[in-house]
């Protein structure tokens, strides 16, 4: 960080080597979805060596830390997500994953940096704080069929939240931007799985059968045109089929086919429209003699409310240049279980923007 460039105190300028060092250290032990025990017990250690009153959650890695300087005062809290994903560590440098087969490529160990380096600074200075604040330390953002936000609201991690804040690297920006927007950030997603059962048969009569893998295929062709056709053109979605499973040998008519995917739209009518077209298409097979049955794990559109958003615009102009702030970003068709969080505070108050983190090339 360049002090210089930006307008960064002399005392958050000291913690620079802080967070650098704890970002490298969270880069080298990056755990799956629910998996976070290193991971949790290192950041909930730090929270409590700040001074912070945890909160954990018997049989799950997330955990909450609060550090309340008026009872009388409002909560405000900011997540963090701790899992990395399953994928080969390509950084190649001394703090490169040691689990191999695992690496935070999405950054999750950008956000516990940050948010560490945040909590350390605010203990330090609490006397200047305006309201209590809550560090959410999530885990599972990344696999949907692990119990990730969804559960740690239901544990009642956002209790008595007034407004609830988070971020996500963005490495399209070059560092030291920020990028945010007021209202819908990310899209409503779902994945979904598929189950096709058809006849098996030989492959020398295959009459004597219902195709499985064939029908599959029509499910999935059919579903690029419901998206061309019957959905509004400016209100983007995405269906995508990301793996397909079906048939034991190559002589005989496969009789099972699992296929998943994903379904993504920028408004809940359209993820509607989506989902009952899918069944509809899936009733069609179920006509023609095949058994279908079809699951669904779904996160509701991340959505900015505009106080949130004010909130943020302030305080990046506080360090930055106003050209390197973009308030009005466009949404993203990813998704994000945040929105959970911010659904479950008392007048849904939060939001999520991206922080830079591209390292321009040296000329």
């Amino acid at each position: 960080m360049n002090k210089n460039q930006y307008n960064v105190s002399e005392k958050l300028f000291e913690l620079n080597e802080f967070s650098k060092k704890t970002r490298q250290y969270l880069h080298k032990i990056p755990e799956l979805s629910g998996q976070e025990v290193k991971t949790s017990q290192y950041c909930h250690d730090l929270m409590t060596q700040f001074g912070y009153a945890t909160k954990t959650y018997e049989g799950y890695t997330g955990f909450i830390a609060d550090l309340i300087v008026d009872p009388a005062k409002p909560l405000i809290a900011f997540r963090a997500d701790m899992d990395a994903l399953a994928m080969p560590d390509m950084t190649n440098n001394e703090y490169s994953s040691i689990h191999e087969g695992c690496a935070h490529n999405c950054g999750h160990d950008t956000h516990m940096a940050i948010a560490l380096t945040a909590a350390n600074y605010l203990s330090k200075h609490r006397d200047e704080m305006h309201a209590n604040v809550r560090f959410i330390f999530q885990m599972a953002e990344e696999d949907m069929r692990v119990p990730g936000e969804d559960k740690m609201v239901e544990l009642g991690c956002v209790e008595g939240v007034s407004e609830i804040y988070a971020l996500h690297n963005c490495g399209a920006l070059e560092t030291g931007y920020i990028s945010f927007n007021a209202g819908v950030v990310s899209s409503w997603g779902s994945s979904w799985i598929l189950d096709v059962y058809g006849v098996s048969a030989h492959s020398s009569t295959p009459q004597k059968g219902l195709d499985a893998i064939r029908e599959t295929c029509r499910i999935i062709d059919y579903m690029d045109y419901i998206v061309a056709k019957k959905t509004d053109p400016f209100s983007p979605a995405v269906f995508s089929c990301g793996m397909i499973k079906g048939g034991t040998i190559p002589n005989a008519v496969a009789d099972h086919v699992q296929a998943c995917g994903t379904i993504r739209a920028m408004d809940q009518e359209t993820d509607q429209i989506l989902k009952s077209s899918f069944q509809e298409i899936i009733a069609r097979s179920e006509a023609g003699g095949f058994k279908t049955t079809i699951t669904y794990d779904s996160y509701p559109a991340v959505e900015n409310h505009p106080k949130s958003h004010q909130r943020i615009l302030e305080a990046a102009a506080q360090f930055l240049p106003i050209e390197h702030i973009e308030s009005n970003s466009h949404p993203i068709t990813g998704s994000e279980d945040f929105s959970y969080m911010i659904n479950a505070t008392r007048d849904r108050i939060g939001a999520m923007f991206s922080s830079a983190v591209a390292i321009k090339p040296k000329e």
